[in-house]
């Protein structure tokens, strides 16, 4: 017998360890083939793509919208609630934003052309007067106006227009606070808002030396050079380029151009420039009040929106040209390259998406949608916890009634049974979706949405059962304005919609109309500015219209004694907004509370009375608003 020595048994030991490694390795990859394949099986079987989880039955709701007293400033003998004065024209930006703000702060309003108008009565003081310009404050206006700043009533000058009028009057120099007109023109680098009036903390607006980012910079940047005075609090200022200056110019010279005066008992706003001309004033309306008053506690919305507008697409449209740019057809790019990456940068910023899809765009040129793209991204969305809506843009059609009966064959062959609660309609064809809406594919449609324009509030009913969510920013161009306007819409409301339209990269018309560009600019953008803000909650568009529509709808008071706010409000599940001093909640009854930022607070209703018990910080110098 043969005797089998160490080198050969290692050999015939390795050989047996091999294979049975061999078998055990096999064994492993079938058994997670199996499980893998099994698991993604069961996902799909629970994925129920086809049904929208943020559908909710459409209703007539817009009957019940709170609505503001238009109240007479010559007769006015009794109010109920607090009441904002406008002295001006009464058709100009700058009244029919006020009177958008007063309905969103649950406000009366009274408007006339001159303080004559108005007959001054103690019992019936207006809380708050914004004057368009100072124009309306000279002479004699501006005894009555030192009157009702005495007896605290919040005084705005909605813009400062001409240093003239200004420099020579002593007294309203005075008045407004302002020690010295330098110049009545000055060129800027940029501006510098400071915490406090909007949220979202201190940020400088100045043009960089990176050549795109110049494009952001479109500020007012010409304006008169106003040095306040002693016993005033400012919240914006000019930048200058000081090597254009005899000699350097302290922070506390620089151009003001927001600022607060007046603490004895009232408080005097001033602002230069156009801010207070389109939304943009909504916030700085509301931080005014804050401002002025000890505390202030209003109504918001508290819903983050991001809208992917023409997204996704199901038809090979302008293939020659797509395959040029990424050798690939339209919805191969689509699903390949554009779906994973905006994955990534949703999930970054935290936000949820809407997508407004485009079945075609052009339904002359025979090319017609694949069914199976609907199904793809219907079940990516869910994954997503996105929701799909309609997208009611195109490029050439007989008429928007012929595209939705295309579309709406399209989606009824395919077998799909997915409830579209929320479409996207430019602003100047929104009349003739509301007529529309009794449609097959629009007929549970309860929201729109357009892109941003001042001819809309930023939040309405379009019908009794339809409401309108404006876009207020788009993703990929992004300016220094926008940027301050969208600060203070979430101000104001805790509200954004921003907006993200694919439209240009299927049909581009020049360079910069490709995704890897207009992708970069996207991410930065909302990565950058949005991210003070995540306190708020995303929402799918659907979801913000049930808020949208409490905040709509609602009434409220408020009243404080000693340390306690009672709030008292008509729709449980409603949010507001409580900004303090340097009190802070310590116990709220009837609702949660979440600290936004320092001394601001997201309060959410439980009950239709909320009581709140704050603790105070620290010292606050106290007006006679501070009960507001």
């Amino acid at each position: 017998m043969a005797i089998m020595n160490s080198s050969d048994r290692r050999m015939k030991i390795n050989r047996m360890v091999s294979k049975r490694n061999f078998f055990s390795i096999v064994i492993m990859m079938l058994v997670l083939l199996f499980l893998f394949q099994f698991s993604m099986v069961l996902r799909d079987r629970q994925n129920t793509y086809d049904v929208n989880s943020n559908y909710t039955v459409k209703q007539k709701d817009g009957e019940n919208v709170w609505k503001n007293k238009q109240i007479d400033p010559a007769t006015v003998d009794k109010t109920d609630r607090s009441y904002v004065l406008f002295v001006g024209d009464a058709s100009s930006k700058m009244a029919t934003t006020v009177g958008r703000w007063a309905v969103y702060s649950k406000w009366d309003m009274a408007q006339c052309r001159n303080l004559e108008e108005y007959q001054e009565n103690d019992q019936t003081l207006p809380d708050m007067l914004i004057l368009e310009s100072e124009k309306y404050a000279l002479d004699d206006n501006l005894k009555k106006l030192e009157k009702l700043e005495q007896k605290g009533v919040i005084i705005v000058f909605g813009c400062l227009e001409d240093p003239k009028n200004i420099e020579k009057n002593a007294e309203l120099m005075d008045f407004l606070g302002i020690y010295k007109v330098v110049s009545e023109k000055t060129e800027l680098t940029g501006v510098k808002l400071f915490e406090g009036l909007l949220l979202g903390g201190e940020v400088i607006y100045e043009t960089p030396e990176a050549e795109e980012e110049k494009e952001r910079q479109d500020l007012q940047l010409e304006i008169p050079w106003y040095q306040v005075g002693s016993g005033t609090k400012t919240y914006m200022v000019g930048l200058l380029d000081q090597s254009k200056q005899e000699k350097t110019v302290e922070n506390e010279d620089l151009p003001t151009i927001m600022w607060r005066n007046g603490i004895k008992r009232g408080s005097i706003f001033c602002v230069v420039g156009d801010y207070m001309k389109d939304s943009t004033a909504l916030g700085l309306l509301d931080g005014m009040v804050a401002e002025a008053s000890g505390y202030y506690i209003y109504p918001v919305v508290n819903a983050q929106n991001l809208s992917m507008i023409n997204f996704p697409v199901f038809a090979d449209e302008n293939n020659k040209e797509m395959m040029e740019l990424y050798s690939q057809s339209v919805t191969g790019m689509t699903r390949d390259i554009m779906w994973p990456s905006l994955v990534s940068i949703v999930e970054k910023g935290g936000l949820k998406m809407t997508c407004f899809m485009q079945p075609q765009a052009d339904y002359t040129d025979g090319v017609q949608p694949d069914s199976r793209n609907l199904v793809f991204y219907l079940k990516q969305m869910k994954e997503q916890n996105a929701e799909a809506g309609l997208s009611l843009e195109y490029k050439n059609v007989v008429s928007l009634k012929d595209k939705l009966n295309e579309d709406a064959d399209f989606i009824r062959t395919a077998g799909s049974s997915y409830k579209y609660s929320a479409a996207f309609a430019k602003e100047r064809n929104l009349d003739i979706v509301t007529g529309l809406m009794n449609t097959e594919l629009l007929k549970n449609v309860s929201t729109l949405v357009c892109e941003y324009t001042e001819k809309e509030p930023v939040v309405s009913y379009c019908t009794d059962s339809v409401t309108l969510q404006s876009v207020t920013s788009d993703g990929m161009n992004y300016s220094y304005s926008d940027d301050i306007r969208m600060r203070s819409i979430q101000s104001s409301l805790a509200y954004t919609n921003v907006m993200l339209n694919m439209q240009d990269i299927f049909w581009p018309q020049r360079k910069t109309d490709r995704w890897q560009i207009m992708q970069k600019h996207f991410s930065s953008n909302l990565l950058t500015y949005w991210k003070n803000f995540t306190g708020f909650d995303s929402t799918t568009l659907s979801e913000s219209n049930i808020r949208t529509r409490t905040f709509l709808n609602l009434d409220f008071s408020q009243s404080r004694k000693g340390n306690e706010i009672t709030l008292k409000t008509s729709e449980t599940g409603s949010w507001f907004l409580l900004r303090t001093h340097g009190e802070k909640i310590a116990e709220i009854e009837g609702g949660t509370e979440k600290e936004i930022e320092a001394g601001v607070y997201l309060i959410q209703t439980q009950d239709t009375t909320v009581r709140i018990r704050v603790k105070t910080a620290r010292l606050h110098y106290m007006t006679d608003n501070d009960n507001r």
